[in-house]
C-alpha cells in the first residue's frame, strides 16, 4: 500500500474512534510514558498538541509541568514550512491559538523558544508507525524537518494507538525514525 493509501485509511480510523475509548487508551499510553526512565530523566521535552483523533496529550503536558519539567509544544511557520519549540507554562492558557492547520499552539507573542539541541525528549505524533520506528505523518514534512535539528541521541517517542502500528511502512532517506513507539 502507498503512503497516501495508509494515511487515508488510518486517518479515518482515528476519526471514527469513540471519544471515551480514545481518552481511555490515551490515559494508558500516558501512564506507560511516565514509567519510562527516559521520561523521568528528561528535564526539557517537546510534546505535540493532539488533533483529529490522535493520542490525547493534554494530560501528558499537565503532568510534565507538574513534574517540574520545561515543556514545549510545536509552533508552525507555514511560509517557511518549519516548526519551532515553544515553551508553555500552562496548557489550558498556553494553547489558546489555532495554528495554520488548526492545531492548538501558544500565541506567537506569549512564548519562549527552546532550541532543538536543548530538548531531552521529543514526543511525536504520527498517522502510522512500523516496528522499525519508521513514521508516517500527515505528509507535509514539518516534523521530519524539525527532527533533523534535534541531536540524534535525544529520544524520539511516537505515541500511537495499537491499530496505528503496522508491519512495514514505505521509508525515504529524509524520514526521521523514532527510537520507540508507545501504544496502549
Amino acid at each position: 500500500m502507498t503512503k497516501e493509501g495508509i494515511r487515508l485509511k488510518l486517518l479515518e480510523k482515528l476519526r471514527q474512534q469513540p471519544p471515551k475509548a480514545r481518552l481511555k487508551k490515551s490515559a494508558a499510553i500516558a501512564r506507560k510514558l511516565r514509567r519510562l526512565p527516559l521520561y523521568r530523566k528528561a528535564k526539557v521535552l517537546l510534546c505535540y498538541a493532539a488533533v483529529d483523533g490522535e493520542v490525547e496529550t493534554r494530560p501528558i503536558l499537565d503532568q510534565a509541568i507538574a513534574d517540574g519539567k520545561r515543556v514545549a509544544v510545536p509552533i508552525t511557520f507555514r511560509r517557511d514550512k518549519k516548526l519551532a519549540a515553544a515553551e508553555i507554562k500552562d496548557p489550558k492558557k498556553g494553547l489558546n491559538f489555532k495554528g495554520p492547520f488548526g492545531i492548538p499552539e501558544p500565541s506567537r507573542h506569549l512564548h519562549w523558544r527552546i532550541a532543538p539541541d536543548k530538548l531531552d525528549l521529543v514526543l511525536v505524533p504520527g498517522v502510522a508507525f512500523d516496528r522499525r520506528g519508521h513514521r508516517l505523518g500527515r505528509g507535509l514534512g514539518y516534523f521530519d524537518r524539525f527532527l533533523e535539528k534535534v541531536p540524534a541521541d535525544v529520544p524520539r517517542i511516537g505515541l500511537a494507538f495499537r491499530f496505528q502500528v503496522v508491519r512495514e511502512l514505505p521509508f525515504e532517506p529524509h524520514d526521521q525514525p523514532m527510537h520507540r513507539v508507545i501504544t496502549e
